[in-house]
């Protein structure tokens, strides 16, 4: 484990950590003044977080620009309500079959769909996905296109699942601390920017991306159950939708890809801040949604975090060099 992570940017990442312990302190010492709707938009907004942070150690880390997310959040989502409804098992427990089904997933998507690179590749998710919805719809376990319920004796109550989703994020944010600022990063990054580059340094490009996709696909399947239990039920066109996907890609991007906190802030941007705010016009915060995105490729396409600390270093160097100068 420990070669797996290091060597990496010690003091960067002691910082991110407690940073995120920071939050999870103030995250859980709030839940208790909110409000039920507050309680459930932040619960939404940490559930975003985690899928949206998930997909960039795949997508932002590691380069490949993956559309089987929605397929991802659908297993969990069912893998939850099948393991309560059937099994009666702890919520604790159904949420273990999310994360190990979601790695399972992504783990058989991997071995196919790494031969592909590219456009190929991302045709290749796209297909995943819209196979895996279309089988769902057929299966008698899972309901069909009616989709199943869970029992609602054992779904947490909204404050419970508020702290899941508190507990979800800081797992899945610390889990992108460790990889980014690690060697294991750094040959995702070798990845990203050349796999044939990355072969001849000695950098199996399938296992570095096996390695990326495994840690997405079990946090992308923790996130789908979480959502599940905040609807109570699931069915397959919401569970498998594309909307996921998108969503989760343009917060990616909105906030910075390739980083530890990029994706955190596109989750509160377009989620809190464009489809809370507008959610009585639905069209407006989809156009709106995609303006913020077509505007961050265009101008600022290291993201609103990269751009935002690019702008501070700029500055802090200009001071510098007119302090220097006086």
């Amino acid at each position: 484990m420990r070669r797996l992570f290091a060597p990496g940017r010690g003091a960067a990442r002691t910082r991110s950590l407690i940073g995120l312990a920071a939050g999870v302190v103030v995250l859980v010492g709030i839940h208790g003044v909110l409000g039920r709707y507050e309680v459930a938009v932040f619960t939404s907004v940490l559930l975003y977080v985690v899928l949206a942070s998930a997909w960039n150690l795949i997508g932002g880390v590691a380069g490949q620009f993956s559309l089987a997310s929605s397929a991802l959040v659908g297993v969990g989502s069912y893998a939850v309500v099948l393991s309560l409804r059937h099994l009666g098992v702890p919520v604790a427990v159904g949420l273990a079959f999310a994360v190990v089904a979601g790695a399972l997933v992504a783990a058989v998507l991997g071995l196919i769909l790494f031969r592909l690179r590219g456009f190929y590749f991302t045709i290749g998710t796209l297909g995943a996905a819209l196979a895996a919805m279309t089988w769902m719809t057929t299966w008698q376990l899972t309901g069909g296109t009616s989709g199943v319920s869970a029992p609602l004796a054992l779904i947490p109550d909204s404050r419970t699942l508020y702290l899941w989703a508190v507990a979800a994020a800081a797992i899945t944010i610390a889990t992108a601390i460790l990889v980014i600022d690690s060697g294991l990063g750094l040959r995702l990054k070798a990845v990203r920017d050349g796999e044939d580059i990355a072969d001849g340094l000695g950098i199996s490009p399938f296992r570095t991306k096996m390695v990326a996709m495994l840690l997405s696909g079990a946090l992308t399947g923790l996130g789908g159950g979480l959502f599940a239990l905040q609807k109570a039920s699931v069915e397959p066109f919401s569970a498998f939708g594309l909307d996921w996907s998108i969503t989760i890609i343009v917060m990616a991007i909105v906030g910075g890809l390739g980083t530890v906190w990029g994706p955190v802030l596109g989750a509160v941007v377009i989620y809190y801040g464009v489809t809370v705010q507008l959610q009585s016009l639905p069209a407006v915060s989809a156009l709106l949604s995609g303006v913020i995105l077509v505007a961050v490729i265009r101008f600022l396409p290291d993201g609103l975090l990269g751009s935002a600390t690019r702008l501070v270093r700029w500055k802090a160097t200009r001071r510098s060099a007119e302090s220097r100068r006086a």
